[in-house]
């Protein structure tokens, strides 16, 4: 089973339910485990007032891991909820 593959659809299910979430991924080197490691970073963009008053919108993170399946997790759990609420 191709993680990601599964990743993408639900990503894309969820668009074509009005929900964006991004997906970033950043890499790292683990002294501990002698080996590069990726990091993956769920975001949605969120408005907030300015100081001066104006609204504008910022990325806010949802999730943060480095475990494929666990960003999988998130994004079923996402979706079962999205399934509820529409009936």
């Amino acid at each position: 089973m191709n993680i990601r593959k599964t990743i993408n659809k639900l990503q894309s299910a969820l668009i074509t339910k009005g929900y964006i979430y991004k997906i970033n991924t950043y890499q790292f080197y683990s002294e501990q485990q002698n080996r590069m490691i990726t990091g993956y970073r769920i975001t949605e963009k969120q408005p907030y007032r300015k100081k001066n008053g104006e609204m504008s919108v910022k990325d806010v993170e949802l999730l943060n891991s480095c475990s494929q399946v666990e960003v999988l997790k998130w994004f079923v759990e996402k979706w079962k909820k999205v399934k509820e609420s529409s009936g």
